[in-house]
C-alpha cells in the first residue's frame, strides 16, 4: 500500500507534486533564474563530463554525471559512489 489516502470530500486521492511543479513554482514565484542556474552548473560540470567523470565537485557541491547529463547534486561531504554503471543517483 502506497500509504496515500482518498480526500473524504471528493473521493480523490491526494495531489502529487511533480518535479516541474515545484521548480517552476521556485522560478516565477520566488525570483529564482533557473536558466542562469543550469549554465553555472553545467560550467562547473564541462571537465567532468569531458574526462568521464562519475562526478565533479565544485563550490561544495558535488554533481552526480551519468555520461553527459548532470542527474543529481548532493552536498560534497556526503559518501561516495561510482555512478558511472547507471545505479540509482538517490
Amino acid at each position: 500500500m502506497s500509504g496515500r489516502r482518498n480526500m473524504p470530500e471528493t473521493g480523490f486521492i491526494v495531489p502529487i507534486v511533480t518535479d516541474r511543479a515545484v521548480l517552476r513554482f521556485v522560478e516565477r514565484f520566488h525570483g529564482i533564474d533557473v536558466e542562469t542556474m543550469r549554465l553555472m552548473i553545467q560550467s562547473r560540470c564541462v571537465e567532468g563530463v569531458r574526462y568521464g567523470a562519475s562526478a565533479v565537485i565544485s563550490d561544495g557541491a558535488k554533481f552526480i554525471l551519468r555520461g553527459d547529463t548532470v542527474v543529481s547534486c548532493y552536498p560534497k561531504h556526503w559518501p561516495s559512489r561510482d555512478y558511472r554503471e547507471g545505479g540509482a543517483d538517490g
